[in-house]
């Protein structure tokens, strides 16, 4: 059985992975944990892992080849500052609308992919993508805060905006780097340079060290493991799924985590517009439908 046969289980997997990802990272931040710690603590424990997929998962030409450490470096960093940014999106946003917005990343993948990728969607395809946006739209119509009745502010969409560009843009040189070498070895460096990039940004802007965002402790908490665990199976998978699958129609498959991200927001959060929500979800999963049946 080859690896293709295999993309509806890594796909599936990889939605799973995601959901459970995102409930950690939401219940983190309502258990006080800084946005400051959450990354460098998940890192902390990814880090070893990595190093040692790295060694064993590896391609000898890929070690010395510049555009593999070229874009597995650029991935690494980027990532880190698009996960540092989403992270402090979900502190102001309810899970159960932050998860399917990344609906938007579809798009933009398809329009990186076009320009750095030279990958071209069919029609059908293409307007696959077009729906899944369609669908953020919808849940976007009365605002995503924690806050009843309020509207999302600029400052979380901004957060949410930034976040979901440097993170598809990332994704352009982490396939190219999963092209260029081995699984595991994309992984490994992806993981050091994300680690390298958020020491760094904390020296250079760090964090207040108040109740509301406390500073890293000298050991991840076991909860922050679980999360680095989870990260890391789910950034493999990706890897694995973008090896053999256009960007922007592996985003649109990833999409089907939204209804079980609504689902989660509504019985472990309690989030309101249940109803809404999923009806967004199911405007979005009829353009992944599309791009699966057309694409």
């Amino acid at each position: 059985m080859t690896l293709a046969t295999l993309l509806p289980w890594l796909l599936a997997a990889r939605v799973v992975l995601s959901v459970t990802s995102s409930g950690l990272q939401k219940s983190q931040l309502n258990a006080g944990v800084g946005t400051g710690a959450f990354w460098p603590g998940t890192y902390a424990w990814m880090l070893p892992a990595g190093i040692v997929a790295a060694l064993v998962d590896s391609r000898a030409d890929a070690w010395v080849s510049s555009a593999f450490w070229i874009n597995a470096l650029l991935a690494g960093a980027i990532d880190a500052a698009g996960n540092r940014v989403m992270l402090s999106a979900l502190r102001r946003t309810d899970l159960s609308v932050f998860g399917p917005l990344t609906a938007l990343r579809p798009v933009l993948a398809m329009l990186f992919g076009w320009a750095f990728l030279a990958e071209h969607p069919s029609g059908l395809g293409a307007a696959g993508v077009a729906v899944t946006g369609a669908g953020a739209v919808l849940l976007m119509a009365r605002g995503g805060s924690t806050n009843p009745g309020r509207r999302i502010d600029f400052q979380s969409l901004a957060l949410r905006g930034g976040g979901i560009a440097l993170s598809t843009f990332a994704s352009v040189f982490l396939k190219r780097a999963a092209v260029a070498g081995a699984p595991g070895m994309t992984l490994g460096v992806w993981i050091v340079a994300g680690t390298v990039a958020l020491g760094i940004g904390q020296r250079v802007r760090p964090g207040p060290t108040t109740a509301s965002r406390p500073e890293l402790p000298s050991r991840p908490s076991p909860a922050i493991a679980v999360h680095a665990a989870t990260f890391f199976a789910m950034q493999w998978l990706t890897i694995l799924i973008f090896q053999h699958s256009l960007l922007a129609y592996s985003f649109a498959f990833f999409q089907v985590a939204m209804v079980l991200q609504v689902v989660v927001g509504r019985v472990v959060f309690g989030e309101p517009a249940f109803g809404r929500r999923l009806a967004g979800c199911a405007v979005m999963g009829a353009g992944a439908a599309l791009i699966a049946w057309k694409g």
